[in-house]
């Protein structure tokens, strides 16, 4: 079936929701702005001057709309943070929805720097899901969302087919899964990354933000407990859950979030 085209109204609305959430705001002050100056006053008479009023009234919805669209960003920012932040273990990043699974990769590459546009993609296999765009110039990413399945060599291909269409730098195939023999060798001495389950987590957890978990007055706290060296609380032992120490002990504050101080243990 033939998708039905937007209007210019849906088409501005949809960009601006894909934009970041002050880009509406600087669109909805620009509108204002040029309904009043443009069309703020009645002058001479007949057809224009009646027509004036209606296209200031265009032009103050035109603000409206981008004003709403600002806010679906902002919320569609801080849920992709969220998603990013709360998502542990690749059992987790398994289980989520081929747009959460995007969202996820998405927002991965955004706070590694780039420049993320979402293109909408047209159901669970969308072709190009992502474009990043950074220093090296215009990267293509496609998302594929399977548990223990193996990406063969014909995705490869026809993603590499695209960034040569495209003139891209270089493709990205991000998979929960695996990819075969033929597809990493295909890939190889090419402008592609192929990134499975075990090297997507480790994305995920290179830039993910400390959770902020509630202060930790109720442990139990010995009498031995080292004091902690900020604000001379009693301290725990914890185990460092991500990072180049993960699995490694430590003692930390039980005022933590409000207070981060740490010994070694």
């Amino acid at each position: 079936m033939t998708r039905k085209r937007n209007s210019l109204v849906e088409e501005i609305f949809d960009m601006l929701v894909q934009m970041p959430w002050w880009a509406g705001v600087f669109a909805a002050g620009a509108f204002w702005i040029l309904g009043g100056v443009l069309f703020g006053r009645e002058t001479g008479a007949g057809f224009e001057s009646a027509l004036s009023p209606l296209i200031r009234v265009f032009f103050n919805f035109l603000a409206i709309l981008a004003l709403l669209a600002a806010l679906i960003s902002a919320i569609k920012s801080a849920s992709r943070r969220k998603l990013l932040d709360q998502t542990q273990g690749l059992d987790a990043i398994r289980a989520l929805s081929w747009r959460q699974f995007e969202h996820l990769v998405g927002e991965a590459y955004r706070r590694r720097g780039y420049e993320v546009q979402e293109t909408g993609g047209g159901g669970a296999d969308g072709g190009i899901d992502l474009v990043l765009f950074g220093r090296e110039g215009k990267v293509l990413v496609q998302c594929k969302r399977w548990q223990a399945r193996q990406v063969g060599g014909e995705k490869v291909r026809e993603l590499y087919g695209v960034v040569m269409s495209e003139q891209a730098e270089r493709g990205i195939l991000v998979t929960s899964g695996h990819y075969t023999k033929d597809a990493q060798a295909f890939a190889a001495g090419k402008p592609m990354d192929l990134i499975d389950g075990p090297e997507l987590l480790k994305l995920v957890e290179s830039v993910q933000q400390p959770s902020s978990t509630p202060a930790d007055h109720s442990v139990a706290v010995p009498e031995s407990a080292p004091l902690c060296p900020l604000c001379s609380s009693p301290m725990v032992l914890r185990t460092a859950k991500r990072g180049r120490n993960a699995g490694s002990q430590f003692y930390g504050c039980t005022k933590y979030p409000d207070c981060k101080g740490t010994r070694s243990a």
